[in-house]
C-alpha cells in the first residue's frame, strides 16, 4: 500500500454540469436545423410532384387533340380528370393563326381549388386547311 499524498494538481476527469448543458443545448439546435431542412426538403417535393403531374395531364390532352385524325374545332373546351390520385382541371385552348393551315393548341390543368393554371402547354398544328 502506498501512503504517497494525493497530487493537488490532478483534477477528477469528466464533464461539468454546465460542459453537458452545453453540449445538450448544440445537438439541440443542430436537431431543430435538420427537422427544418427535412420539412423544406417535403414541401419541394410536393411542389415538384404536383408541377409534374400537371405537366403530364396538360400534355395528354394536348397529345390527345394532335392525335386526332381531322383538326379540332377553334374554341375553349374544358374538363375534369384524374391522375395520381388526384382531381385535375384542364382547359384546352385552339385558335386559329395567320396562317390558315396552322392551328395553336394551348393545354392548361388546374390543381383542385386553384385558380392560376399549374401547368401549360402549347402547340401547333397543321389542320389542313389551304394546304
Amino acid at each position: 500500500m502506498s501512503t504517497a499524498p494525493a497530487d493537488p494538481s490532478h483534477k477528477e476527469s469528466g464533464f461539468t454540469v454546465v460542459e453537458t448543458l452545453v453540449a445538450l443545448f448544440v445537438f439541440a439546435l443542430a436537431g431543430v436545423g435538420l427537422i427544418s431542412m427535412q420539412t423544406q426538403s417535403i414541401e419541394s417535393y410536393a411542389r415538384v410532384e404536383t408541377r409534374a403531374l400537371a405537366s403530364i395531364v396538360a400534355e395528354n390532352q394536348l397529345t390527345d387533340a394532335m392525335a386526332l385524325r381531322t383538326p379540332p374545332p377553334v374554341g375553349l373546351r374544358e374538363g375534369q380528370t384524374e391522375l395520381g390520385g388526384r382531381s385535375w382541371r384542364w382547359r384546352l385552348d385552339v385558335a386559329a393563326t395567320d396562317d390558315p393551315a396552322t392551328l395553336r393548341m394551348q393545354a392548361s390543368a388546374f390543381a383542385a381549388g386553384q385558380e392560376a393554371a399549374t401547368a401549360t402547354v402549347s402547340a401547333y398544328r397543321m389542320s389542313g386547311a389551304g394546304l
